[in-house]
């Protein structure tokens, strides 16, 4: 478990040109792995042969690693297969990590100054519904997760912030001028420049620079966390994988109190 994967996009990207008609599913990842259930808490042998008993909520399955070389995006279905055992008691997850840092808020100047000071994250990119969570919070206190869109003309008219757990639907939002607006790959609106042209904003801050409104106290943009790059969140496992991106997914595998045996999960893409 937890090995790393190198698929060579530029090489399928070739392959996939023949195939004008054709969708081409791959197969990213396979994990095996066995579940009991002790008093309905889900739990897999980590060592069969010892016979050693690991308690988990999730498992976590190979991580894949992505890389886009080719000069043209690509839209990638990431779907999970249960082969062996009962799919009904398996339920499947894509998370990955984002880096979050302070920057040196100058409004007027472009690009803003990337600091030293990070947390780390990880956030849901395919499943049933969005979350994310600090794995690293830097000593960090009374902060919180947001979702931040932008309108067209958002320095004059700051949206509101959107609590992770209030997310509801895909991300990002279509009203977010980041889905198909402002162009990251070529500086944004406020000089940042991404390998994710567009994508939604996670940042983490302090829970009490939140006014009642939603809206955030901007004289104390100094001491938020902001993104390093936009991130997508789909329901469906449909994502834009964009030219020079490169992602790391991690398969999160939740087995319900009748998940029980041995289960072979793979991980295909289109």
């Amino acid at each position: 478990m937890n090995t790393k994967k190198i698929m060579l996009f530029g090489v399928l990207g070739l392959f996939a040109m023949g195939l004008v008609f054709a969708v081409g599913y791959y197969v990213l990842s396979s994990d095996t792995f066995n579940v009991n259930n002790i008093n309905g808490i889900g739990t897999y042998l980590d060592n069969p042969i010892l016979g050693s008993v690991e308690f988990k909520d999730a498992i976590d399955g190979t991580i894949i690693n992505l890389e886009n070389d080719l000069n043209n995006d690509r839209i990638l279905s990431i779907e999970g297969n249960v082969i062996t055992g009962e799919p009904e008691n398996m339920k499947i997850e894509y998370k990955s990590n984002l880096e979050l840092t302070k920057k040196i808020v100058e409004f007027g100047v472009t690009p803003w100054t990337i600091l030293n000071d990070k947390v780390q994250i990880e956030y849901t990119i395919i499943g049933d519904e969005f979350s994310a969570e600090v794995i690293d919070d830097n000593g960090t206190i009374n902060y919180v997760l947001i979702y931040y869109s932008d309108n067209i003309d958002r320095f004059t008219y700051p949206e509101e912030a959107i609590l992770v757990g209030n997310v509801t639907g895909d991300l990002p939002y279509g009203t977010d001028e980041n889905t198909n607006g402002y162009d990251y790959c070529v500086g944004g609106n406020a000089g940042e420049s991404y390998d994710t042209c567009h994508g939604a904003k996670i940042w983490y801050v302090p829970s009490d620079a939140i006014n009642g409104d939603g809206t955030l106290q901007w004289n104390r943009a100094s001491e938020f966390y902001f993104e390093s790059k936009l991130i997508q969140y789909n329901s469906a496992g449909e994502i834009t994988f964009y030219s020079g991106d490169n992602l790391e997914i991690i398969p999160k595998y939740i087995p319900n109190k009748f998940a029980v045996g041995s289960y072979e999960i793979t991980t295909t893409i289109a």
